[in-house]
């Protein structure tokens, strides 16, 4: 894990900049991009707070002090969008899962306001398709606005950049996909023998300060970087030191499937947490599944932390009693229930997905 901002050193002339949420990434990647110094003008775009929202309210004060432009937004279209966007070279988007379908006309309002790059909101899993679930998952939108932005707004001239960096244990709740830190136990469902990508938040930053600063050599295609491609057996026993009897609950594939569907049609939030691991043990959760070619060379400054070690970084934590674990968050974010909630809302109103044998790739 890097611990500097990384600058690189170059002729490109994209000095404005936009950041389109600010809880969760959208915050980490402000500062970042504050620190590195590179850019002239970095915007934080943002939804108009309610006067309740006091942790959001304190937030965009902050940012403020530090010198970054904050525009609220209550308008949704393309027109709404092209406004807070006017002036601005790079949009880089970090809206949460009840967020992402807002990207196609946060995309238009790009193209109309004249930005020349927008990078959507990844930075996880690559888009394959599961070969058994009945309706299209919960990240569906990723894959349809990446098919949006390659086929309709490039031609327009608006470059896109899709980052994939899979899991970051630091980011998401380590419980969510199976693994109680301050209990010392687990959840497996299935074996746990895939592999699945990992790499934690501040090297997902750096990555992403990084490609911002070198639009000619990383536009127009798919960035891939893992900090450490592990098993879930392998973190498991890092969970339970080793002690995997009594300290690990196994759940059976089928089983996990059927509560997944029952969540995701109750709307259930909980409904995330079974879909994570179930994502793991189809192997989707690594981002080179068909042996794609990964992008760490491009970035030979970010000495990545891996997933034990993250791992480690949080029991150590989570022994002390850190506040990072109350409330089973380990970064602030700007999701309400009620969002995260619409957004298993959204499998249940989708169309169920023919069946297939195997998983197709988007990407």
């Amino acid at each position: 894990m890097t611990t500097g901002i990384i600058t690189a050193n170059g002729s490109d002339t994209y000095t404005s900049i936009a950041v389109v949420g600010t809880g969760g990434y959208g915050e980490l990647f402000l500062k970042a991009l504050k620190q590195c110094g590179y850019f002239v003008k970095i915007r934080a775009v943002t939804r108009a707070p309610e006067a309740t929202e006091a942790v959001k309210l304190e937030r965009l004060k902050q940012l403020r002090a530090l010198g970054i432009e904050v525009l609220e937004y209550a308008d949704t279209t393309a027109d709404g969008f092209s406004t807070v966007f006017a002036g601005i070279d790079t949009v880089v988007s970090a809206v949460g899962v009840a967020g992402l379908p807002s990207q196609i006309p946060m995309i238009d309002g790009a193209i109309a306001a004249g930005v020349k790059w927008f990078i959507p909101s990844e930075y996880g899993v690559a888009h394959y398709n599961s070969a058994w679930m009945p309706f299209k998952g919960p990240l569906a939108a990723k894959g349809e606005v990446l098919d949006y932005l390659v086929g309709t707004a490039k031609p327009k001239g608006l470059a896109y950049t899709a980052i994939y960096t899979g899991l970051a244990l630091d980011y998401l709740d380590p419980h969510g996909i199976g693994l109680k830190l301050s209990k010392r136990r687990a959840t497996l469902v299935g074996r746990g023998g895939t592999l699945a990508t990992f790499t934690c938040a501040a090297d997902v930053v750096q990555v992403l300060v990084s490609i911002v600063q070198r639009p000619s050599e990383m536009q127009n295609r798919i960035i891939r970087y893992a900090g450490s491609t592990n098993k879930m057996c392998d973190l498991i026993k890092v969970v339970t030191g080793g002690n995997c009897g009594k300290n690990v609950k196994i759940v059976c594939i089928d089983e996990a499937r059927a509560k997944f569907c029952e969540l995701a049609r109750q709307q259930d939030m909980k409904a995330f947490q079974v879909y994570g691991r179930l994502l793991i043990e189809e192997g989707l959760a690594q981002i080179n599944l068909r042996r794609e070619p990964l992008d760490n060379a491009l970035f030979p400054d970010i000495k990545p932390e891996s997933a034990t070690d993250t791992l480690a970084r949080l029991i150590k934590l989570a022994d002390a009693g850190s506040e990072m674990f109350k409330g089973g968050q380990i970064i602030q974010r700007s999701h309400t229930t009620s969002s995260v909630t619409d957004g298993v809302g959204e499998i249940c109103k989708q169309e169920p997905a023919p069946a297939t044998a195997t998983s197709k790739s988007r990407a």
